[in-house]
């Protein structure tokens, strides 16, 4: 089970990383796909951080 990184939408890391994967190359797109950061704004920061991770890892 994969951690969920926004508990407004339910949103794991999973589908953060299956976003990047289907062509997301931005956080904004990844917000667009999936909702996240989209009600309370708690989790922002770690998706921003995580997204920009797994863009750096797709990029080498």
């Amino acid at each position: 089970m994969s951690k969920v990184i926004c508990s407004c939408y339910g949103v794991t890391k999973k589908q953060i990383k299956k976003s990047v994967k289907e062509g997301a190359r931005s956080f904004k797109e990844v917000k667009g796909d999936t909702k996240v950061t989209k009600a309370c704004g708690k989790c922002k920061k770690k998706v921003k951080k995580y997204t920009k991770k797994l863009l750096k890892k797709t990029a080498e």
